[in-house]
């Protein structure tokens, strides 16, 4: 009979401790970023952070860092962090990023998506049309991001999906800046997206492309 082992699981070690808490703290400042909790010019006190979140400078440094790398929130030299504040023009600027990249992504996309990946655009869709019929507003921002990230993911492009990345999350920032302004033509939020799935589906990629760019001029921060 093979002998019992007394070995216990490894604490975890510091480093890693400290990765966990500051991906926590990362993900608690976004969303109260995205909320509105934390509007545009705030300064963030590391120690206050520390505080509210029940952890050391470290974590909250390390999440700052990386909120900035986002484009969420600043460092300024001897200024420390603040939230970032999107005038027009910096949102129109990241808008005109944006379309490029996507552009791109649905080219892509078209050329290498598999049967698999189409039917999981599809699915997308169909989640739409529910949220659509059923007049969910409050799921429908997620929802058509879903489907965004999902067609760059399909580019099997890091960088250009790290790219996206960034540029959603300020978009995603813009409309929980405008409180009072719903998507446009919310009613045809499936019919609009579906044109696009269905011109990447084709396999064309100049026609995924055009069909990328035209949904977003059209759209503007609805697509």
């Amino acid at each position: 009979m093979p002998a019992r082992s007394n070995r216990v699981a490894a604490e975890p070690t510091p480093a890693r401790r400290s990765g966990t808490e500051s991906a926590r703290v990362y993900e608690s400042l976004r969303r109260r970023i995205f909320d509105g909790e934390l509007a545009a010019g705030t300064h963030l006190s590391q120690s206050a952070i520390a505080a509210i979140e029940g952890t050391s400078n470290g974590p909250v440094i390390s999440a700052l860092r990386r909120l900035a790398f986002d484009g969420l929130v600043v460092h300024e030299r001897s200024q420390g962090y603040r939230v970032g504040d999107w005038s027009d023009d910096r949102l129109e600027e990241m808008l005109t990023v944006r379309r490029a990249l996507e552009t791109e992504a649905a080219r892509l996309a078209a050329r290498r998506a598999g049967a698999d990946d189409i039917e999981a655009l599809q699915a997308i869709i169909r989640r739409m049309e529910s949220i659509v019929s059923c007049k969910r507003w409050n799921e429908a921002d997620a929802i058509d991001v879903k489907l965004h990230v999902e067609i760059a993911r399909l580019s099997r492009c890091p960088a250009l999906i790290e790219s996206l990345a960034r540029c959603h999350m300020l978009d995603i920032v813009r409309r929980r800046i405008a409180m009072n302004e719903r998507i446009i033509g919310f009613g045809k939020l499936a019919e609009n997206h579906r044109l696009l799935v269905d011109a990447i589906a084709v396999g064309d990629p100049d026609l995924a492309a055009a069909t990328m760019h035209a949904h977003l001029n059209g759209q503007r921060g609805a697509g």
